[in-house]
C-alpha cells in the first residue's frame, strides 16, 4: 500500500532547489492583480500554520485507499518543520520528519528508509517560510466556486507537481492536495477534522 506522502516524497525528486528567484507564473501570461492578491492570501494563510493535526484519507495511483492521522509542526531552529503520519490498520506505515531527516518505517517489511527533507517534496509544506513569489513557482491558479486550486513546483524538480486545494467559505482552509510524480502517477489526499494552533508534543517527531 502506498503511504500518504510516499509518492509525494520519493518519486522523481531533484536533489536541490535553484537559488535564483523564479517568476510567479510560467509564460505565457502573467497573473492578474486579483490572482496575485489571492496567491498572497494563500501564502499568508499557510505561513500562519505553526501546528496542525488532522485526519487524512488517500487515493493511491493503483486504486487502493488509505487513511490515518497527520501531525505538522513548523516551529524550531531546524532547517524545516516536522511531520508525523500514522496509518490506520491494516497499513503498518509511519512517516516521521524531525526537521532535518524524513524517516519512512514499514511495519510489514521492517524496512526503514531515511531521506533529507530538502530532497523530498515534503519540503513544499515544511518550509518555515512558504514563498510563492521568490522560491516556489506557481504554474497555475484556478478558482472554481468556493475552491482555489494552486499548482506549484520546485524549480529544478523533474515533472513533480503539487496542487493545493483550498476552500474559501466560511474561511480559507487547506482541504486537500494532489501530487503527480514524474511518471504521471497521481495521489490525492483529503484532510478532515483539521485543528490548527494546538500544542503538539515533541515526542511525536522523535525517531
Amino acid at each position: 500500500m502506498k503511504s500518504l506522502l510516499k509518492k509525494l516524497m520519493f518519486a522523481s525528486l531533484a536533489s536541490t532547489l535553484m537559488t535564483m528567484a523564479q517568476p510567479v507564473m510560467a509564460a505565457p501570461g502573467q497573473p492578474s492583480q486579483d490572482q496575485q492578491a489571492q496567491i498572497k492570501k494563500v501564502q499568508d494563510y499557510l505561513n500562519g500554520i505553526r501546528t496542525l493535526r488532522a485526519n487524512f484519507s488517500q487515493d493511491n495511483p493503483n486504486g487502493t485507499k488509505a487513511s490515518g492521522k497527520m501531525y505538522l509542526k513548523r516551529l524550531g531552529k531546524e532547517s524545516f518543520g516536522k511531520l508525523r503520519l500514522d496509518y490506520a490498520p491494516p497499513a503498518l506505515i509511519k512517516i516521521v520528519a524531525n526537521g532535518e531527516i524524513l524517516r519512512h518505517e514499514d511495519g510489514d517489511t521492517k524496512e526503514v528508509s531515511e531521506y533529507s527533507i530538502d530532497s523530498t517534496p515534503a519540503s513544499f509544506l515544511l518550509r518555515h517560510k512558504i514563498d510563492f513569489f521568490n522560491d516556489l513557482e506557481v504554474k497555475k491558479m484556478e478558482t472554481k466556486g468556493e475552491k482555489i486550486y494552486l499548482t506549484v513546483v520546485r524549480p529544478g524538480d523533474d515533472g513533480v507537481t503539487l496542487t493545493l486545494i483550498f476552500v474559501t467559505s466560511p474561511m480559507l482552509r487547506l482541504q486537500e492536495w494532489t501530487v503527480i510524480d514524474g511518471q504521471a502517477n497521481e495521489t490525492h489526499v483529503v484532510l478532515e477534522n483539521v485543528e490548527i494552533g494546538i500544542p503538539l508534543d515533541e515526542g511525536l517527531f522523535a525517531f
